[in-house]
């Protein structure tokens, strides 16, 4: 005897709710143990190296095997994927359980968006067009700009939008981005992130697909029977994602459409039991005798449509414009945290996601803003006057939390952030008055001094910031530069590339 729909329904929901709770939990304890400094090595950031559309970036534009090798969890969810689809979205990203928080929250009044009886029909028949969502032109873009050394990560990786957020917030910042996302999910609707932008669901999507047509044994996939199907489009206005292909797939078998999160809302909504969620192979073969194949699903096709034109066209405005302002404006090059001193490299690999910002201990690691460009946004930079950066007794936590290896392990004795240099016309010591906390306080032996004046030894200084935060003028008369004003931040050129 089959289980009710009811009780099979409640049994399904309950455990993803289980699994996207858990993991989420998880996720956000590692954002808060990786913001505790009094650990003595924080754990290592797997989970922000889940995203395998972070990972493929992050080779693209590194080179690197390091990247390669760090990204391994990305690279079991990619072969994973390739045996059942888009489960990542549905079941693990935490992103798309807030989103799906944000959604049941919502009260019933505020569900204006509803399938209607007309849409149901126009989807059975073939009549809602083909189409390439907005996430395909996003997934090329990305990757194509990655060989480039274009970064897009930090507003296309679904982890490393969290991941930043969970800072922010933590931080006494407001996500803006995070937020966005989270009011649009509550006012509209939950998943349309997911459906139309999310370019790493566009990945796994394709992947599953992949895995679809090689007739690959899924180990979890939602499957029709479609003898038991009335065709009612129950399951087309329940799903999240507008997938048409349990109303519309003439034949037995898994279902094959790459905006199929797998998250088994179709199969109870389903009230002849016609759809069920569990392990299957692969594709079905063919219709069933006197049952015409019907070729068109709402997510199927090639086409663009004017909107997702206007959108593509919109999006590259803003990009150009964005970057544009970094390149124009010539800005300075920010200090960086040691073993990220390639700037160009650097800007390439780092996915803003702020595991180095948690990591360190004396919260010296800040959010770089608009000041150069899209470029360098939400990028991490060395502030000294926010703290001293201590790499000589921290064992460089912010590299050992790096998700994308775009900060490398430094020799304490190669470590070359920035160099001191003391303005004559404010310091104490240069005005007459007895002072030199600034030698007190360097730790490598680079502040000497004639009398009470203080100089820097320029070998011999790390950058570190223990003088200029400790400086007692204001602003303090001993900074911290970029060695050289140098566009590679005056450290070494990195190595270890494919």
């Amino acid at each position: 005897m089959a289980m009710p729909a009811g009780r099979k329904g409640r049994r399904l929901r309950l455990a993803r709710a289980i699994v996207q709770a858990g993991f989420l939990l998880l996720f956000v304890g590692m954002c808060i143990a990786l913001a505790r400094p009094s650990f003595p090595r924080p754990p290592a950031s797997w989970l922000l190296r889940l995203d395998p559309l972070a990972g493929i970036a992050s080779v693209l534009a590194s080179r690197s095997v390091h990247t390669l090798a760090a990204f391994w969890p990305a690279w079991l969810i990619l072969g994973a994927t390739l045996f059942s689809g888009r489960f990542f979205c549905g079941w693990l990203c935490p992103l798309g359980t807030c989103f799906d928080a944000a959604g049941a929250v919502k009260p019933g009044r505020l569900k204006y968006y509803r399938l209607s009886g007309e849409d149901v029909k126009k989807a059975r028949d073939g009549g809602t067009g083909k189409r390439v969502r907005m996430k395909y032109v996003l997934l090329v873009a990305v990757l194509g700009l990655s060989l480039a050394g274009v970064n897009l990560l930090y507003f296309s990786s679904p982890l490393a939008i969290a991941s930043r957020g969970s800072y922010l917030v933590m931080a006494v910042v407001l996500p803006v981005f995070l937020l966005a996302l989270l009011v649009v999910a509550f006012v509209y609707r939950p998943r349309v992130w997911c459906e139309e932008f999310c370019p790493a669901g566009a990945l796994m999507g394709l992947t599953g697909k992949l895995g679809s047509k090689l007739h690959l044994l899924r180990f979890l996939a939602v499957s029709k029977e479609s003898a038991a199907c009335t065709s009612c489009g129950a399951c087309y206005k329940k799903c999240p994602t507008g997938v048409a292909e349990p109303l519309t797939k003439p034949d037995d078998g898994a279902l094959s459409s790459a905006e199929c999160t797998l998250c088994g809302d179709c199969v109870p909504s389903c009230p002849t039991g016609a759809l069920t969620i569990g392990a299957s192979r692969g594709e079905g073969a063919r219709a069933p005798a006197g049952k015409p194949a019907q070729e068109a699903s709402h997510d199927a096709g090639f086409a663009v449509t004017r909107k997702d034109f206007v959108y593509s066209i919109g999006l590259g405005a803003v990009l150009v414009a964005g970057y544009s302002v970094g390149l124009i404006k010539k800005a300075a090059t920010p200090l960086r945290m040691p073993g990220a001193q390639d700037e160009a490299r650097f800007l390439a690999v780092c996915e803003r996601c702020g595991a180095c910002m948690r990591a360190c201990p004396t919260r010296c690691i800040r959010p770089m803003g608009l000041e150069g460009g899209l470029q360098k946004l939400a990028t991490p930079r060395f502030v000294p006057l926010k703290g001293e950066c201590i790499f000589d007794s921290c064992s460089q936590k912010c590299e050992k939390t790096c998700p994308t290896k775009a900060i490398l392990q430094v020799a304490p004795e190669d470590v070359k952030i920035g160099t001191a240099s003391v303005d004559h016309t404010t310091c104490k010591g240069w005005r007459g008055e007895r002072c030199l906390i600034c030698m007190e306080r360097c730790r490598f032996g680079a502040v000497t001094n004639q009398g009470l004046r203080p100089f820097i030894d320029p070998k011999k200084c790390k950058g570190c910031g223990s003088c200029e935060i400790t400086c007692p003028t204001s602003p303090p008369s001993i900074t911290v530069r970029v060695s050289g004003g140098s566009s590679e931040g005056g450290g070494r050129r990195r190595v270890g590339g494919l």
